[in-house]
């Protein structure tokens, strides 16, 4: 007992050490604040308009870059006149003391709304006992928040297993857990909705247990919720204003009016032109994240790219474009197949069957880091995935792992069918004329041109029938353009008032440490800044679900028009 209360005691005395050094720096980091940006620090509560937009900041992170940028956003709705009050954790150290020395002084705390009783209610608990399939657990639903479909998504992340096996009691408690603490999260979303009485929300991640529960609640009780996500530009967030109508749509996605839009204006040669810069900044890794997952350069031998994977002319090469399988899996759209794993190896099973076609398993570019990221050294679960589907590939088949030396440009050039679920690549190929085989929905199925399917009998249809598939038609290939102008060019909200700087690659390692830099300085400088007031504008006095960058637009205009 005496050895037991002395490693109590020094536990603890570290811990006191811990937390006394964090507030010495945070400390320093407010003064630094106060000191180079006094305008950022500046309280623009009063600015309020009468009856302009209330917004909650949904913050539950103790990240000081994360704080930063969200401060930072919330500023550009108070220059607005809107009203913000920001959602925190009161566990949290440095988030309330950031906060308010940015000048964001109404804070309410997620622990003042938790329950006083724990676990499931009697019917709740009911409905989770009578889930027997994933099928059943992404169907359920408390209050009309998608709890199971969290409570997947959660447990699949943190366990880096795709594969939901519903037979392994360990598998079924933490669901159990994660549906627990979703629970949770709905009575404090509904006391905070009641006590903020807030017009939209405003947050980052949506889509796990806890945050899901927040806005999955905000849209069922009629308040729309806005999320900001990373774009293809490391100056550049995708800006969605959520309805429960679209809630499982991408962040990046065009609303129906947006698209409809762009299809009575049309594909012109500027725009066309833009569409071409904009992606050859990426291919050519002029932004941070498309240098974090090139393992190459572009090298334009394309007979020699075809040499090294041993590829012939006479058959067709289909790529299956695998997902970070485990990673925001069940977010977006509804999947033929119960989880991604069992996409993935059926794709592979039935490849393997048919050798009139060739073909390359490509793993995700960002796998490897974000597996090392998450502290995990075990070979990925593709890699047994594809053992237990089929053993060894068989000749005609390939795999492609993240680190291997090859240029998506020179492989995007050989290859005629790219097969996914609702990846990137239903954007990148289909402009190339290539078709691409979907095997779920997403903001980009039905628009006319990718191969979709409404079953898993269609999919596995669609994938037989490859060898007899012809290139996209000029038509589509036209689609496919303008839909990729819109993603790419006219969706996302570029920012100049503050810049993320990433870690060079050869420091960087397995991480995406970044620091968060203040271009502005002055109240004068966030006044006359056009891009938070674009910003602030979109979410205080516009209604629209997408924000649409008027500067792209206009830059993208035929000469001569108004």
């Amino acid at each position: 007992m005496r050895a037991l209360r002395a490693a109590r005691r020094a536990r603890a005395a570290t811990l006191d050490l811990r937390y006394v050094s964090e507030l010495r720096s945070l400390r320093h980091e407010i003064a630094a604040l106060r000191a180079e940006h006094p305008g950022l620090t500046t309280d623009l509560g009063d600015r309020a308009r009468p009856g302009a937009r209330h917004v909650l900041l949904v913050s539950l992170s103790d990240d000081p870059q994360e704080i930063r940028l969200a401060a930072i956003l919330a500023k550009s709705v108070q220059l607005e006149g809107g009203r913000v009050t920001v959602l925190v954790f009161r566990a949290t150290r440095r988030a309330a003391r950031l906060f308010r020395a940015l000048g964001l002084t109404e804070l309410v705390y997620y622990e003042d709304f938790v329950p006083g009783h724990r676990g499931l209610d009697a019917e709740t608990l009911a409905g989770l006992e009578r889930c027997r399939t994933v099928a059943d657990y992404k169907a359920f639903e408390v209050e009309g928040v998608r709890v199971g479909r969290q409570a997947l998504s959660t447990v699949v992340r943190s366990s880096h297993e795709p594969r939901v096996d519903l037979d392994d009691a360990e598998v079924r408690l933490a669901i159990r857990r994660t549906v627990e603490y979703a629970v949770e999260s709905i009575h404090v979303g509904n006391g905070v909705l009641d006590a903020v009485a807030p017009d939209c929300l405003l947050m980052l991640e949506r889509g796990y247990a806890g945050l899901g529960s927040l806005f999955d609640r905000a849209l069922v009780r009629g308040v729309p919720v806005i999320q900001w996500q990373s774009a293809h530009r490391d100056d550049a967030f995708f800006l969605k204003r959520y309805t429960l109508a679209a809630r499982e749509f991408h962040a990046r996605s065009l609303e129906r009016s947006t698209w409809e839009w762009l299809l009575e204006e049309g594909l012109t040669d500027e725009r066309e032109a833009a569409l071409r810069r904009e992606m050859a900044a990426q291919e050519e890794g002029k932004w941070f994240l498309s240098r974090r997952t090139r393992r190459a350069a572009q090298r334009g031998d394309l007979d020699g790219l075809r040499d090294s994977l041993g590829l012939d002319r006479e058959r067709k090469v289909a790529v299956l474009f695998s997902h970070v399988l485990w990673d925001a899996s069940m977010f977006y759209g509804r999947d033929l197949f119960s989880d991604q794993g069992k996409w993935f190896e059926e794709t592979v099973r039935v490849a393997a069957q048919d050798d009139r076609v060739q073909w390359l398993v490509k793993l995700h570019p960002s796998l490897y880091w974000k597996l090392r990221f998450d502290g995990v050294r075990e070979d990925p679960a593709e890699l047994e995935m594809i053992r237990e589907a089929v053993g060894h590939l068989p000749a005609h088949m390939q795999l492609v792992r993240p680190d291997d030396p090859i240029s998506n440009v020179d492989l995007f050039r050989i290859i005629d069918v790219g097969v996914t679920i609702r990846g990137t690549v239903g954007i990148e190929l289909p402009p190339l004329g290539v078709p691409v085989l979907t095997a779920g929905t997403s903001d980009y199925s039905g628009k006319g041109f990718t191969v979709d399917a409404d079953s898993v009998e269609e999919y596995v249809a669609n994938l037989r029938s490859i060898p007899d598939l012809e290139r996209l038609s000029p038509e589509q290939v036209r689609l496919a353009k303008l839909y990729a102008f819109g993603i790419y060019c006219v969706r996302p909200w570029r920012f100049e008032s503050f810049s993320i700087d990433y870690l060079p690659l050869d420091e960087a390692g397995d991480t995406l440490e970044h620091r968060l830099r203040y271009n502005v300085r002055t109240l004068s400088d966030l006044e006359q800044a056009s891009d938070l007031s674009a910003f602030g504008r979109w979410v205080v006095d516009s209604d629209a679900e997408d924000f649409v960058d008027d500067r792209a637009l206009a830059a993208s205009q035929p000469v001569g028009s108004s």
